[in-house]
């Protein structure tokens, strides 16, 4: 029960429940609200006190709040008159917290939709921005060293994975391949001190993959599926760009960010190192973006256009790698890590075009 007189902000009464200290003991009482001064009174007692002095728990809906007096007893107010009275007297008198201002908006629909879409938005902005960003920023900043032990493990499940065995290629072949692959590196990563190499391994798939500290494994089915050596140092300038730009580590800390956020949010620590534990895993299963395959395409194409050799070669192994007779039109590219092997050769043939001038 509430009544207020005209001065609606320095007079008001309100019914409530008083509670003793420590105690369930339950008491009607009455609480009369003069600007800062309040007081109460019970069956077989009174109190003046400062509104100061007490503390008034935050609104949360309609649920109850309750004023501690300084001599710990609890008076608690249920009615919902009574309730936004007292969160229009928190306001006329500058009482009124943060979580007080959060109540008044949750009770506004259209507060509550402007502030759901403004999330919605800054959730998307530090997810497709922001993460990356900063998943860029974190990969540039680890020591070699994490490269390193990141690469190993990663090589030892790969060759799981994969099935690899020792390459059946000849070691003359091996070492012509590696000697231009090195010069390759040194040219298109000067200064960068990173320890370039290739690893050959057998097996049916004809691929290559980039590991974080320079690694690049190479198959024979590769090498075997090449017309022409320019063909594979086409492929091998794409990986080169994979590692220069730290793709691996990037790809792996972006789709593990929101999991490494709620982590440490949540405070399970043993789960964070838990997960770090398992980045080379991570590493061997994952894929790279479509904007970071773009990326490479990029560096590759710029790469064998400054040397004289044009796109020609990576167009043409491509088109023997993935011939595209599946058929499956747009749906297939929606799910695809990489562009599709048409859309990349017209993107080599127009940026060639671009550079000569045609």
């Amino acid at each position: 029960m509430l009544s207020m007189s005209k001065s609606v902000f320095s007079r008001m009464t309100l019914q409530g429940t008083l509670y003793a200290r420590n105690s369930a003991r339950a008491t009607p009482a009455t609480a009369h609200l003069e600007g800062d001064t309040l007081r109460l009174f019970w069956e077989d007692g009174q109190d003046v006190q400062s509104m100061a002095r007490c503390e008034l728990s935050e609104p949360m809906g309609e649920t109850a709040r309750t004023l501690v007096l300084p001599d710990g007893q609890r008076l608690e107010f249920q009615d919902p008159a009574a309730l936004r009275a007292l969160a229009e007297w928190e306001t006329a008198t500058g009482r009124s917290s943060l979580y007080g201002r959060v109540h008044w908006l949750e009770q506004r629909w259209a507060a509550v939709l402007v502030a759901g879409c403004l999330l919605l938005a800054a959730l998307g902005l530090g997810y497709f921005k922001g993460v990356p960003l900063l998943a860029d920023r974190v990969a540039r900043k680890l020591p070699d060293s994490v490269s390193v032990t990141v690469t190993d493990q990663a090589l030892g499940i790969l060759t799981k994975i994969l099935r690899l065995k020792d390459s059946t290629l000849p070691a003359e072949r091996r070492a012509i391949l590696e000697t231009q692959f090195r010069a390759m590196a040194a040219e298109m990563d000067p200064g960068s001190g990173r320890n370039y190499r290739l690893v050959f391994r057998s097996t049916l798939i004809p691929n290559a993959v980039a590991l974080p500290d320079g690694l690049v494994l190479v198959t024979d089915k590769l090498v075997e599926m090449s017309k022409d050596d320019r063909e594979i140092y086409g492929v091998l300038a794409h990986e080169i760009v994979h590692v220069r730009e730290r793709h691996g580590l990037r790809s792996v800390l972006q789709n593990s960010a929101v999991f490494f956020v709620w982590t440490l949010l949540s405070g399970d620590i043993s789960t964070v190192a838990g997960a770090g534990a398992a980045v080379p895993t991570a590493l061997a299963e994952s894929r790279y973006s479509r904007r970071f395959e773009e990326e490479a395409d990029l560096g590759a194409a710029e790469y064998m256009v400054r040397v004289g050799w044009g796109t020609a070669p990576l167009r043409n192994i491509l088109s023997r790698i993935d011939p595209e007779d599946r058929h499956l039109g747009g749906v297939e590219e929606i799910f695809s890590s990489h562009p599709m092997t048409e859309k990349r050769a017209q993107f080599f043939d127009a940026y060639e075009k671009s550079r000569s001038g045609h």
